[in-house]
């Protein structure tokens, strides 16, 4: 894998994109204009699967974009978050549990970059606890806008599940990595 120092690249105008998003998302929320937070977060959901793809296969990833992508992804699942908080369209527990684990995985992940210039790699479990956030956030906002039902409890509790095993198991990682470099 070779990583470019170029900025501006495919990827790197994807991730952009998604933050410049993320304004519009809350908006859309605010006015309860939930058909266009739909659409923005399906388009969102997108431009961070197409990001990841032409970064790869056409050899684009950058010293930027590795940073940018997972930053672009933060500042949308908290954005959805604190909406769907304010409007109690989900249990705020579950709102509460998920805030909780991204904000500590995002402090550990600055501070490792700051203290050691290191970025850590995303784990397989924390990409499928932050797809199943965006896929139950999106299906609510789906059941609002076409009368359908809400979620069932169970996915609340098995998300929850996902998220505090991801949790763990970055905490693992983490601290394996600072073992082995102390």
């Amino acid at each position: 894998m070779m990583i470019t120092e170029k900025i501006i690249t495919i990827p790197n105008i994807l991730s952009a994109l998604r933050i410049f998003l993320v304004p519009l998302f809350i908006f859309s929320m605010n006015i309860r204009d939930y058909s266009l937070a739909l659409k923005i977060l399906i388009l969102a959901g997108i431009t961070d699967s197409i990001d990841g793809i032409i970064a790869r296969k056409f050899n684009q990833i950058s010293k930027l974009g590795i940073f940018l992508d997972p930053l672009a992804d933060k500042f949308l699942l908290i954005s959805i978050m604190i909406t769907f908080y304010m409007h109690q369209l989900v249990p705020r527990w579950f709102i509460l549990l998920l805030f909780t684990r991204d904000i500590l995985v995002a402090l550990g992940w600055l501070e490792i970059y700051l203290r050691k210039k290191k970025l850590m790699n995303p784990l397989l479990l924390g990409k499928i606890c932050n797809a199943s956030v965006v896929i139950i956030f999106s299906y609510v906002l789906f059941a609002l806008n076409f009368n359908l039902s809400k979620p069932s409890p169970f996915l609340y509790l098995l998300i929850s599940f996902i998220a505090v095993a991801s949790f763990i198991q970055y905490l693992i990682q983490r601290l394996s990595s600072d073992n082995k470099r102390s």
